[in-house]
């Protein structure tokens, strides 16, 4: 065996005594302790913190690689012919830990982005250039992933391997991720390589075998409010029927970037350009003009953003100078060109002019509005979607019948988008102009975000920021006037309005609603998000053994985050086929040497178990390795191997036995649910009727149920139906001075199946 530190040998100082001890655990960081014994003559220095370890068997095979994680400590080891003896106890971690000393820069949730891309961004969040990842590029794709603030390399880089249903580990500063069970280590009986003595099985007693799996997961939003109110020219706070949804509070704010560093941070920010066009310096971001051409020369921010909810781009202290030309503060599909803007500023220039124009779905639309060289300008871009998850979570597992994989949808979203500009000059700042007040038809679900994509821009920009504002959306209608937007945010922003937790709609002082104005603010509610699946098989199976037929597990599901009752249903699913299998609670250890393996084993490889006497043929996953070397000639590792299957230990699922609540149990089983009313428009409303568009395609044989309460549909009459409809246009009678309406599509089956959620309708106006 070879023991490097610092490039240095050190094999003749190990401690002959306590062994070299080497622990493997799946996606975590390795590490190993041993114990250094120097002799009185030895030339050898004590160890440093954060000097590379470096741990290889005399067959070439490299055990360990790392740094010492803490200045090693002496232990007193006996009394010696020159007096006291000491050894030096060495602790070192695997390459991880010089990226776990950085920790990561706030950022948004990363959804549907495939392993290897999510792997290097987060590389590139720690700045270190200490760990790159080795193979080929890992494409499973994970469902999202949102570091928390502070939080570490390792533990990210965890969570979304294990959402691939994959195994990473790090050697010699390469990073190589493997679907667990890649790599098979098998063990026979028969041909002596498994010795029955070495293997134990353990008894499960956290959970036992399901075929009835309950799956709760995060706050949800569900229905879909269009809730209307009149203004008196004085109020202007308004109380909102139900409690509208929000991102937590730590999601809110995705980007607030400053520019005032020494240069552009590569651990948030890609530049694709030649040097020099865009740098930082006294005014913030310097634009020093391009290469002429569109899409070459861009600042973009390094994660994608997942398009959902109420987002504000906001582009601060703005300044261009004549001549500029290309694109500011954008949503781009991600080939940053013109042509793939979805919603961002077009600036333009003729003569001594400059323009900026909304730039939408690629096309200059809107007004075009010529800014002064000499003022800053400020610029906003709103989108709201009212979906909050763009796909569905990816839930992988392993059953009888082979891998499991569910969910991984993607959800289609329309847009409302509201592009302004507001000038400052001279310390004072204007009235915000709104150049782009409309929609757009397709929004995609990842964008990429783009500061600045230069063709030839001059000038320079102070701050740029990006935050989510909630699911709400006001739009005013004056009376005898045409529809409008209202600003969302914060005065600083320009805002007329925002929309709190706790339930109101405030206006501030200057933008309350006038007399006869009415006004409709659009938000999602909150519920919980459930899902159950049943394993009818199973349950068959036992039936005719005269056992219990039905085994209840309930609990939550903490990665993937399951963030809708869509993401629980999958989970739900791939757990019952997991928990019902032949081999679901299986776990255990066994011991053997590096001869017993072809090669070395690591979490996340399969143990293949064939043992006629005990009629057992399974493959069991390695859950954690641990290795211990005592001086031996040759050498000889010492392998305890700690297995188990999906359901005896989670895997790619993360599971908790916690039970919100506020989960409304029992959930359905298997539900067939139609599309949301999630883009119905109110055409009209007075104090007799409202004319609704429901900008759907029915289902065969269906059509619209019109109900008082919410989660009462059903066939049949009765006292709480107001309407069922085959019209996709359709007028609701008005019934009180405060109506409340829910909306689902039926279908034609019987009994009929309707919309997981609501359109709600709040009309809080006078009748007649």
């Amino acid at each position: 065996m070879k023991l490097t530190i610092n490039g240095v040998d050190y094999t003749a100082a190990l401690d002959a005594v306590k062994p070299l001890t080497i622990e493997r655990k799946l996606n975590q960081p390795a590490s190993c302790m041993l114990f250094l014994s120097f002799a009185a003559n030895s030339t050898l220095g004590v160890p440093l913190r954060n000097q590379p370890i470096y741990v290889a068997g005399d067959s070439g095979t490299v055990y360990f690689t790392g740094y010492i994680a803490a200045t090693p400590l002496p232990e007193y080891a006996g009394l010696g012919l020159t007096g006291p003896q000491y050894r030096y106890v060495v602790e070192g971690f695997s390459d991880e830990i010089l990226l776990d000393q950085q920790l990561l820069p706030p950022g948004g949730t990363v959804a549907n982005e495939s392993l290897g891309v999510l792997l290097n961004s987060l590389f590139a969040h720690t700045g270190s250039s200490a760990l790159h990842l080795g193979g080929q590029p890992f494409a499973t794709q994970i469902s999202n992933l949102s570091p928390e603030h502070g939080s570490k390399f390792s533990q990210n880089a965890g969570l979304a391997t294990s959402q691939a249903r994959a195994a990473y580990h790090t050697l010699g500063g390469e990073l190589s991720v493997q679907n667990v069970g890649g790599t098979v280590h098998p063990l026979d009986e028969t041909q002596g390589t498994l010795t029955l003595n070495n293997l134990v099985f353990n008894a499960a007693t956290e959970r036992a075998l399901a075929n009835d799996v309950t799956v709760c997961g995060e706050h949800e939003p569900v229905a879909y409010v269009t809730e209307y109110f009149l203004g008196d020219g004085i109020t202007t706070r308004f109380a909102l029927t139900q409690d509208p949804f929000f991102l937590p509070a730590s999601k809110s704010k995705i980007i607030y970037e400053l520019f005032n560093e020494g240069q552009l941070l590569a651990n948030v920010w890609n530049y694709a350009g030649a040097p020099g066009y865009m740098q930082l310096g006294a005014g913030g971001l310097a634009f020093n003009g391009g290469n002429g051409m569109d899409g070459e020369t861009v600042l973009s921010w390094i994660d994608p953003i997942e398009m959902s909810g109420t987002l504000m781009l906001e582009a601060i202290g703005v300044s261009l100078s004549p001549g500029s030309a290309g694109v500011l503060a954008a949503f781009s599909t991600g080939q940053m060109t013109q042509a793939d803007c979805q919603a961002g500023f077009l600036v333009t220039s003729s003569g001594s002019n400059v323009t900026l124009q909304p730039l939408i779905s690629g096309a200059p639309t809107g007004t075009a509005y010529t800014i002064n060289p000499a003022f800053q300008y400020n610029l906003r871009v709103r989108v709201h979607s009212p979906e909050f998850a763009r796909s569905t979570a990816v839930y992988r597992s392993f059953g009888d019948n082979g891998l499991i994989a569910t969910g991984g949808a993607l959800v289609l979203s329309s847009a409302k988008v509201l592009v302004e500009i507001q000038e400052s000059a001279n310390g004072l700042t204007g009235m915000p102009v709104v150049l782009y007040d409309g929609a757009i038809a397709n929004l995609i679900g990842n964008g990429i975000l783009v500061a600045a994509s230069s063709i030839n821009l001059i000038g320079s920009m102070r701050q740029l920021n990006l935050t989510n504002l909630g699911s709400g959306w006001v739009v005013s209608t004056p009376a005898n006037g045409a529809p409008y937007t209202r600003r969302l945010g914060t005065v600083p922003e320009g805002a007329e309005c925002h929309i709190e937790r706790t339930g109101y709609c405030v206006f501030y002082t200057g933008y309350q609603p006038a007399v006869g104005e009415q006004f409709a603010v659009s938000y999602r509610t909150i519920g919980r998000a459930v899902g159950r699946a049943v394993n009818a098989a199973n349950q068959a199976a036992l039936g005719a053994q005269g056992l219990p037929a039905v085994s209840v597990w309930i609990g939550s599901v903490t990665n993937p985050p399951a963030r809708s009752s869509a993401d629980c249903r999958n989970a739900a699913s791939a757990l019952e086929q997991a928990a019902a299998s032949a081999s679901a609670l299986w776990a255990g250890t066994y011991k053997g040497t590096q001869l017993n393996f072809s090669s070395d084993v690591w979490p996340g490889d399969a143990l293949a178990l064939i043992a006629p006497s005990l009629n057992l043929n399974v493959q069991l996953i390695v859950r954690s390795v641990r290795l211990t070397y005592s001086s031996t000639m040759p050498d000889l590792f010492n392998y305890t191997i700690a297995f188990a299957n999906e359901w005896a230990e989670d895997l790619a699922i993360k599971t908790s036995k916690a039970v919100p609540a506020d989960a409304w149990l029992p959930a359905p089983i298997a539900p067939t649910y139609l599309a949301n009313i999630s883009n119905l428009t109110v055409n009209s409303v007075n104090g007799v009727t409202i004319q609704c568009a429901a900008n759907v395609v029915l289902p065969p044989g269906g059509g619209i149920e019109v109900r008082l309460r919410d989660y009462d549909f059903q066939p049949g009459s009765d006292p709480d139906l107001v309407l069922r409809t085959t019209a996709i246009n359709f007028t609701l009678p008005r019934l009180y001075q405060n109506d409340r309406f829910y909306l689902r599509m039926y279908d034609g089956n019987t009994p009929p199946n309707y919309s997981e959620f609501s359109a709600a309708l709040f009309i809080n106006l006078p009748l007649g």
